[in-house]
């Protein structure tokens, strides 16, 4: 029993660490008919670091939880661009969920085609932390994919 124990421990917690690795960040767009879901994952330490070398530490604690939230959402809009078969997907309101290891944010898309032939996406968000990388993962009704967006392939 204790090698079985062993064992489950040393296969989950890899699994556990890589969800608050603070140099990673993961987006997951389901797409619909009739509306789509961008989910964004994110290290709490992964943010803290990137918000502070590009705002400071004085503005930041200056700030009240609500203007903290709006901070994380217009950075994420900035660092954010895809399409679909050449017709642009922007990003508008979005909520966050701010945690003491990670934040999560969503964002309400129109209906994108399952038919799409072409995906287009740069997300250079977080880059200011070094070594960092992305993963994209999205979903239609007929394929799933994902992508590793890093200063390899310039985060698209």
């Amino acid at each position: 029993m204790k090698n079985f124990m062993a064992g489950l421990i040393l296969i989950i917690v890899p699994f556990y660490t890589l969800g608050h690795n603070p140099l990673s960040a993961k987006y997951h767009l389901e797409a619909g008919e009739k509306v789509s879901l961008l989910s964004i994952n994110l290290s709490q330490d992964c943010l803290n670091q990137a918000l502070l070398k590009k705002y400071g530490k004085e503005e930041i604690e200056a700030l009240t939880q609500n203007d903290f939230k709006e901070l994380i959402v217009n950075y994420i809009k900035s660092k954010f661009s895809m399409s679909f078969d050449n017709k642009e997907i922007k990003l508008k309101e979005g909520g966050v969920k701010l945690g003491s290891h990670q934040t999560d944010l969503k964002f309400v898309l129109p209906p994108i085609s399952n038919e799409a032939e072409e995906i287009k996406i740069n997300i250079p968000a977080f880059k200011e932390n070094e070594n960092h990388q992305t993963i994209f993962s999205y979903k239609t009704k007929r394929k799933a994919d994902y992508e590793i967006l890093s200063s390899n392939n310039n985060y698209q």
